[in-house]
């Protein structure tokens, strides 16, 4: 259809280690992998990963914005 706007995705996803970055980021400031994707689902916002069960079953170390399902 003419006129129609394609949204970009706000942020891109960490193959590696899920951390959500800026869309125009090309290398990820959490484990420096530069395999970044804008197919993703899900966000876990951690704030506190030593005392959180959740982050800890899905081995972040770090707090941060991370996807919860990266293709």
């Amino acid at each position: 259809m003419p006129g129609k706007r394609v949204r970009k995705a706000p942020f891109k996803a960490c193959r590696n280690c899920h951390m959500l970055v800026p869309p125009e980021a090309t290398r990820c400031p959490n484990c420096g992998s530069t395999d970044l994707t804008e197919d993703w689902k899900g966000v876990i916002i951690v704030i506190d990963p030593e005392s959180s069960t959740l982050a800890k079953k899905l081995k972040i170390e770090r707090p941060g914005r991370y996807a919860v399902l990266v293709s």
